[in-house]
């Protein structure tokens, strides 16, 4: 145990010598080592600031705002489908095909061109290194007030397209379910199920492999190629088999079934906004108000912003999702006499998409400083719902 000791001390003996420019051997004094030691020490206290400064600017450029965003965009993405000059049209009606002429899918095209925007256009936050490992290997990003809007916002575009790839395997991308799935379509799904934290290297992150094959980045982009392999056998005719090379089914019910899939997302995100905005509720039993779930800290409720920002990723991509499926499913939504309900739920869709508080406050919802942002967003949200729903009965008829 004394040796050990004697060691330990010897080496800080070491050290002082060292960087007090004393020989390593005596204790004289040597002007010139100590100038010398001296730049050394500038060297590397000036390595460590510019690694740490490129490390702070990296992450501050790419989190500082989401490229391209604009609640216009489907206007850009949703253009007339390129048609084949014969073929089967790829809505089958009645469990009979009609003969129309083969189109690429705009769902389909809406998925890609999100999830594309959000990996290549803007990088992707939740996985890259120095996002994940938040203040100074301290504490993540997300329970401070600084660079954690933009990955919110990301994660609430990467449920949306999830849920919609979901959709497309189970029934748009077949005949009432009874031909096999699409294989472009079910790795399209597979790849953007993959875990969205994931690096090449992981050493800070108990939660995932310390070394991956591929990035989440990786995995989405092969989910691109997937779904752009899908629309262009879907707008491709197979003059051997008299036939598009795809399917896509357009029929009432399965428009129906894609509302079920995003009211019911939608309805978990009010919820999980209504928990976090939520300081006190009423107990009937108690016949009073008892503390809630959430708080009303207004703006020194430093994860406010994160529900806030994925929740409004979330009604972002709706925004061009169900425009584009309204282009999809046109003559349901025809026949059906549905547009002026539709037109009603995408302006509601578009109002929450569009709400961007400079500070994200969550206090009470008849506060005057403190404003609820939350509660504000989770309105429209709740509106569109509705929508939804009405729209769904009508299509149950």
């Amino acid at each position: 145990m004394s040796s050990l000791l004697d060691r330990i001390v010897g080496f800080f003996e070491w050290c002082w010598r060292f960087f007090t420019a004393q020989s390593i051997t005596g204790s004289k004094y040597d002007p010139y080592r100590r100038s010398r030691v001296r730049w050394t020490f500038r060297i590397i206290i000036m390595i460590i600031v510019f690694i740490i400064l490129f490390w702070l600017i990296t992450l501050f450029w790419a989190t500082g705002w989401v490229r391209g965003y604009s609640l216009a965009y489907p206007q850009s993405v949703i253009a007339p489908t390129e048609l084949s000059q014969s073929g089967e049209t790829t809505n089958i009606t009645s469990g009979r095909v009609d003969v129309q002429s083969c189109g690429r899918s705009e769902l389909v095209h809406m998925t890609s061109h999100l999830t594309n925007e959000m990996i290549v256009t803007n990088g992707w936050i939740p996985s890259m290194p120095q996002y994940k490992t938040g203040l100074l290997f301290i504490t993540d990003w997300e329970k401070t007030p600084f660079f954690d809007n933009k990955a919110s916002f990301q994660l609430g575009i990467l449920q949306s397209v999830r849920r919609t790839t979901i959709e497309l395997v189970d029934s748009l991308g077949r005949i009432r379910g009874t031909s096999g799935e699409d294989s472009d379509l079910e790795s399209a799904r597979g790849n953007l199920n993959f875990d969205q934290r994931t690096w090449y290297i992981n050493p800070f992150d108990p939660q995932r492999q310390t070394f991956s094959p591929s990035s989440s980045t990786g995995f989405y982009k092969e989910a691109v190629k997937s779904l752009d392999r899908f629309n262009q056998k879907l707008a491709t005719y197979d003059e051997k088999d008299g036939r598009c090379g795809a399917l896509f089914d357009t029929r009432a019910d399965n428009l129906r079934q894609l509302l079920v899939r995003i009211s019911s997302h939608l309805g978990g995100v009010v919820d999980q906004l209504s928990k976090r905005s939520q300081g006190e509720r009423y107990d009937p039993r108690l016949d009073e108000f008892v503390a809630g779930e959430g708080n009303n800290a207004g703006w020194f409720d430093f994860q406010a912003d994160n529900y806030f920002y994925e929740a409004s990723g979330v009604m972002y991509a709706y925004h061009g999702l169900l425009q584009a499926a309204r282009v999809d499913f046109a003559d349901v939504i025809e026949k059906r006499d549905l547009d002026d309900i539709w037109d009603l739920m995408e302006t509601h869709i578009a109002e929450a998409a569009a709400l961007s508080p400079v500070i994200v406050s969550n206090g009470k919802e008849d506060g005057v400083l403190f404003p609820d942002h939350l509660s504000a967003l989770s309105e429209n949200m709740l509106r569109s719902r509705s929508n939804m729903v009405e729209i769904r009965d009508i299509l149950t008829q």
